[in-house]
């Protein structure tokens, strides 16, 4: 398979635009042109189908275009080892993350670490957590941070237990307590992340165990978006040790309080890395040393 051609798809891909993938590619127009008609006849199928003046990606495009992106991502990471190499510095970190550990958490751990290892390269990803484990598999990443799941042939992991604390408007009428507890907030609604979150699934265990139902009015993606809505006073939600670690520094948002919550909460937090590639020397370096960091949050 020519690289050069899936470089060219991938480009087209991304831009809806012959030109503008010519352009990023470094090739004249014609040749990119010449590029996606010869792959698109090496493999029997339309890739694209042009729609007011776009090209618009076809589901089998979608489909491919997944594998490429990895593929051409391993190249890359090949090219820069290759260099590395050449200029002794070889040594390489790529770590993906869940969004949370990756907005304050990561960058401040490895800016400490540059700082004593100038010349390692380092790679951080942000991304969901299947796509983070199936990434350590192929040894794409060798460190992932995820949610706790089920245990895995293909990983090493060390999962930790972080406490969670409510994030309530400072006008909420609780917000002068010392704690809260879903009595005491009963008729509040919460912002919350997905039903199979776990720390979704333990506060409605808590508030059914207690013979209280939980309103959940709104769902979102990460705690950084649920508490934008806790400072719009739009409900309450639950907050974990690493968010509430860089609450004051990383968010401008006067009107939410921090409380603790009874009966605890945790957030589980997994920590994975491949069990077939083994860890380099300066990953296992940085593994021990967030390790060690991490375990200041757990409960």
């Amino acid at each position: 398979m020519n690289v050069k051609r899936l470089r060219i798809f991938h480009e087209v891909f991304v831009t809806g635009s012959i030109t503008r993938a010519a352009e990023r590619s470094f090739v004249s127009q014609p040749a990119a042109s010449k590029m996606l008609t010869n792959l698109e006849s090496d493999i029997g199928y339309k890739l694209f189908a042009r729609s007011n003046g776009k090209l618009i990606p076809t589901d089998e495009a979608h489909f491919l275009h997944d594998e490429v992106y990895a593929l051409l991502q391993g190249l890359n990471h090949l090219d820069d080892s290759l260099k590395a190499a050449k200029n002794n510095k070889a040594g390489r970190l790529r770590i993906c993350s869940i969004f949370g550990p990756s907005y304050r958490f990561l960058p401040e751990l490895i800016a400490r670490y540059l700082e004593k290892h100038p010349g390692v390269q380092v790679s951080l990803h942000q991304a969901g957590c299947s796509v983070i484990r199936q990434g350590i598999s192929t040894g794409q990443y060798q460190i992932g941070l995820v949610d706790k799941s089920q245990s895995s042939f293909s990983h090493e992991s060390v999962a930790m237990d972080l406490l969670c604390h409510c994030a309530i408007h400072k006008d909420h009428p609780a917000a002068n307590l010392t704690e809260l507890t879903p009595e005491i907030i009963a008729d509040s609604p919460w912002i919350t992340l997905d039903s199979e979150n776990a720390t979704t699934k333990a506060l409605k265990a808590i508030y059914a165990e207690r013979g209280l139902s939980v309103n959940r009015a709104v769902e979102v993606h990460t705690t950084v978006h649920a508490l934008s809505f806790v400072n719009l006073g739009v409900g309450v939600a639950l907050v974990d040790a690493l968010n509430c670690r860089f609450f004051d520094d990383s968010f401008n948002l006067s009107n939410v309080r921090l409380l603790p919550f009874r009966p605890q909460i945790l957030e589980p937090l997994e920590v994975i890395t491949s069990n077939v590639h083994p860890l380099s020397g300066v990953a296992r370096e940085f593994y021990d040393v967030m390790l060690g960091e991490l375990q200041a949050f757990v409960q």
